[in-house]
Order: C-alpha cells, then structure tokens, then sequence
C-alpha cells in the first residue's frame, strides 16, 4: 500500500475521532445546560410547596437541623415553625384537604382574595405528623447545609429555592450520567444523543427531580449505579481479581446508597443480579469469578444498608418504614390481604397506563394536565416505539437477517434495560397494593418509577429506530418524542399552571404573584431570560446535530464497524438481545 494511502487513513481516522469526540462534547453539554434552563424556568414558576408532598420534606430537612437526628414516623411533626411560615403561602388543594387546611392553610383562589384585601391566612397551632419520616435520611442530609446557609424557616422563599436547585442540577447530572452510560451501550454516537435528548425534554422528569425531595439524587445514584453495572457485566471478564472485587464492591455501596436515597430504588437489587448472572455467562468469565462478583457486590449492599435496617426494626419492627405497610400491619393486615386487593387492580390497563401516559406530565401537588393532544402523542409515540421491537423479530423470524446489524454494543444491555423497567414496574405495583389496602385507593405517584425513565426511553427509541427508514427520516420517532414532550410542558405551564398558581388573573398581575412567590432571583426577568436561553439551546443542539450529519457524509466519520448503509433498514430485534451463550459440545 502507497505511504501516501496509509497517512490518508490515518489521518482521516484521527478526523473522525475528532469529529466523534467533538459532538459528544457539545451535545452533551448543550444537553446538560437544556435541562438546566428549563429548570429554571419551572422554579420561576412553580409556588413553594407546590411539589408533591414538598412542605413535609423541607419539615425533615427541618427536623434534622433541629435535633440532629432523623424523624421517627409515627412519633416525629412538622415544626410548629415550619407550619406557621408555612401558611403564609398558597397550597394546593390537595394539601390542604390532607393536613394543612387544619393549620390555616388556604388554596390558591382563596390565598389571592385575601392578598388582595391586604389580609392573611390565620395560622392554627395543631399537630401535623410528619409522615415523610418514612424515607432515609441521606438526601435530606445532603440538602441541609444549602437550607441552614439560605436562612432556612425564617426565609423560605430562599432556603426552597436553594434546594431546589441543588435538585436541579443533580437531575442534569443524571441525564449527562445516562447519556455517557449509552454510549457505551450503543453502536452509534447519535442514537445516544436521540435518547438523551428525549430525557433532557422529558416534562415528568423534571417536575419531579426539581421539586425539594429525595428523588433528584434518588435518580442520580441509580443512573450511575446502572452504568457501573452495565460496564462492569460487559468488560470485568477481563479484570483482574483484585480489582474485579473492589469494582463490585463498589456497585454494591452504590446500589445501598441509592435506595438509602430513595427507597424505591430497592428495585435495583435485581438489576444488579442479572450484571452479575450477565457476567457469569459471557465466555471469557468463569464460576469462580462470579462468585466473587457477587459476594462482593452484597457485601458491599449489606455494609451501607445495615444501620438503615437496624434502625427500621428498632423503630417500626419491620425492614421497610413505608408508611402504608406499617399501617395494614398495625390493622392485623397480612398477606391474605394484599393478594386479596392485588386481585381487584385491574394490571394490563393499570400498567400500560403508568408508561404511556401517566409517566409523562403531572402539574405539580394541584395535579394540573397538559392538553390531551400532546399526551396522546406521547402515547402514540410509544407505542409505536415498543412495536419496533415487534417488526424487528418478525423480520429476524423471517430468515431477513444481515450480520452486523445489531444496535446495541453491548448485547446485554436491551435485556438489562427490560429488567430496569421491570422491576420498578414491580415496586410501584407493590405501593400501590400496599396503599389500596390501606387508604381505600392507590396513591401511587407515578414519578415514583423515575429512575426507570433512561432506560424505559432507550426500548421506546431504540424499538423505533428498527422501522424501516431510511437514513433521513431514522430520528422521526425520537424528535416525535421531543416535540411532544415540549409542547405538553409548553401547554401545561402557561396554560394551566400560571393561571391556576396565580388566581386566574391577567398576564400581568399572574406573572407579579408569580414573582412575589420567589426569592428576587427567580422572578419575570429571570423567567424570561431563561425561556429565551431555552429556545437558543434548542437551535444550537439542532446546529451540532446538523454539522455532525454533514460530517459524516462528507467521509469524516465513518459508520460504525460492521455496520453497512442499509443495516439499520430491518429488524434484529433478537440479535440485540443475544447474551452469547457458551455453545453446547
């Protein structure tokens, strides 16, 4: 071969890794700062207290700056404190038919009235249980300092606003987490940018990760608990001993530090199983070997989880403090009883309507829709996606195979992300049987299953990417996904939101409410500012995308190995999910 020929190929394949690292690096990015922005946005918006169930758990970031320690439920309150700033604000409805209206609380129509006639709610001084005491302390411990530093009760504007941004950025990070754990996973860099841009828009996601709760790090650790485990059930075959034992030690604290965060991230524990079982049947891994793996990986579960268990059985008898369990326990409520109320839910449509349309846009604590156009977009998006699955094993049944077709770099990895959305399905199902039993109805939210989200978006994506389409039109299904999910959340908080927030008045006077709800740097100007940088980061993120595309047309950047221009045409449904087992002799 000429010398001529081989610098070209070199060179040319330094471009491409230029080209290739270059995208990852502002999409990425751009990514992050999207999430960021329309984060802002939102807390601009969104009243203190608004988030679901928020007011009882700034009451235990409350409580543990008070006395040091975490809540007891059953025997810990809400400050006396707390509750009489906390009145002082609008709430929604359903808070105020739970507990606070009680203590004075008012609605937002009724709170409005009363600003309006210079007069104010009257504060009540009564116990209010402070039934969050249920989650670990960890998250809340996390957002303490930001509290306390902010001013805490005695400026709640601030001291919200504080932690809700920690929150926020801490649901960035996420998305950056899940999107740098698919490339990975992913033959093809833009089929990772596709997914993350679906979960930087997502409206659920964010509602959920921005409001004061222990979600948003809940979330964070189980992404990054997710990407360990998928790295290390592909690559530690070829690890040594030592470091193979210190790897899956380190999933097994990461995994314990995650449901320490959030408790339904207990469903992780059989995700860390099937990267251990993964491990085990890869062919250059041994028994022995997994063994380790996966001694290793409970010890290091156990070592974090340990203190939490202990002080669950010293306190409430049981592993779980989950308030409704606790409850039908006190009752004499046993298991008789839970298959008895698992019976009368009916599952198929429960379940299916948990991903396809509960799991996509919920206004805040007041429960406000998005327009039901957008929804059923979103569901028919789905759908459509989950299909491809479908059509790609029917075509790969069909004897229309082509080697080299496969979408996933990781044949484990569409498995591992099946048994992701599983096993949160499970632990929302197990909540809601638990809470139909002992309120009479479920109250089941279904943000509970956010960490779920990434990987749910990767099957939907990934399914739609195996219609046969052509080059052109391969990012229909996700930016489908992306123009629902911004036109629902565009539609739900200037359509609903504000409106509701503010007592149904003229743009002018809703948009001064919404600014003397916040802290002086959440308020118009800062609401503008940020929906204007949300638009710009929308038109950059096409201009990287559109770049990259003319990059590798012009030669710069090469497919992926083993990948021919017509690969992603079919279905390989089945090759994606092939675990390479060990042929029998």
């Amino acid at each position: 071969m000429p010398q001529t020929t081989i610098r070209a190929d070199l060179a040319g394949g330094v471009e491409a890794r230029t080209s290739r690292s270059r995208f990852r690096r502002r999409f990425g990015v751009l990514l992050f700062a999207l999430v960021v922005v329309r984060g802002v946005v939102l807390m601009c918006v969104l009243p203190p207290f608004e988030g679901w169930d928020e007011y009882q758990h700034v009451a235990y970031v409350q409580h543990l700056r008070d006395a040091g320690r975490a809540p007891v439920a059953g025997q810990s309150v809400v400050s006396p404190a707390l509750l009489a700033e906390a009145v002082k604000f609008p709430h929604p409805e359903a808070a105020v038919r739970d507990l606070l209206g009680g203590v004075g609380a008012v609605g937002y129509g009724s709170f409005w009235a009363l600003h309006q006639a210079h007069a104010a709610p009257n504060f009540r001084d009564l116990p209010v249980s402070l039934y969050q005491a249920q989650h670990g302390p960890l998250s809340y411990r996390v957002l303490q300092p930001a509290f306390s530093a902010l001013g805490g009760v005695g400026s709640l504007r601030s001291s919200i606003a504080g932690m809700r941004l920690i929150n926020l950025l801490l649901t960035a990070g996420a998305v950056g987490l899940a999107v740098a754990c698919l490339r990975r996973q992913l033959l093809r860099r833009r089929d990772a940018a596709l997914i993350g841009l679906a979960l930087a828009t997502h409206p659920l996601f964010l509602l959920n990760g921005v409001r004061v709760a222990n979600d948003a790090l809940g979330v964070f650790l189980a992404t990054l608990t997710v990407w360990l485990g998928l790295s290390l059930s592909s690559t530690a075959a070829n690890l040594r001993r030592s470091r193979l034992t210190m790897a899956w030690l380190a999933t097994g604290v990461l995994t314990g530090m995650a449901v320490l965060a959030k408790a339904t991230n207990f469903a992780l524990v059989p995700f860390a199983g099937f990267c251990v079982l993964m491990l085990a049947i890869r062919a250059k891994a041994d028994l022995k070997r997994s063994l380790i793996a996966g001694v290793a990986l409970a010890l290091g579960f156990v070592a974090v989880m340990q203190s939490e268990i202990r002080f669950n059985l010293e306190h409430y008898g049981s592993l779980s403090a989950m308030q409704e369990a606790a409850v039908n326990h006190r009752r004499g409520l046993g298991p008789a009883d839970l298959l008895k109320t698992a019976a009368s839910i009916p599952w198929s449509k429960t379940i299916t309507q948990l991903w396809d349309r509960r799991m996509f846009f919920a206004g805040g604590w007041s429960f406000l829709h998005s327009h039901p156009r957008a929804v059923g977009a979103y569901r028919d998006v789905v759908a459509i996606g989950l299909f491809g699955w479908a059509w790609g094993g029917l075509v790969w049944v069909a004897g229309r195979r082509r080697g080299g077709g496969r979408l996933f770099a990781n044949p484990g990895a569409a498995p591992a992300c099946a048994v992701l959305v599983a096993s949160y399905t499970a632990a929302l199902a197990y909540h809601m049987v638990q809470s139909k039993l002992a309120w009479g109805a479920s109250s089941t939210g279904p943000w509970y299953a956010s960490p779920a989200l990434p990987w749910f978006l990767t099957l939907v994506i990934v399914g739609g990417l195996r219609w046969p389409l052509g080059d052109r039109l391969r990012p229909a299904l996700p930016l489908a996904l992306v123009a629902a999910s911004l036109a629902a959340e565009f539609i739900g908080l200037f359509g609903q939101m504000v409106p509701a927030y503010t007592g149904y008045a003229s743009w002018t006077v809703a948009f001064a409410r919404l600014s003397w709800l916040q802290p002086w740097w959440l308020g118009s100007p800062t609401l503008i500012a940020a929906a204007a940088v949300e638009v710009a980061t929308l038109a950059a993120l096409a201009l990287v995308w559109r770049d990259d595309v003319r990059s590798e047309r012009g030669g710069s950047a090469p497919r992926p190995r083993g990948l021919a221009p017509g690969d992603l045409r079919g279905g390989h449904a089945f090759e994606d999910l092939d675990l390479h087992l060990p042929r029998l002799r």
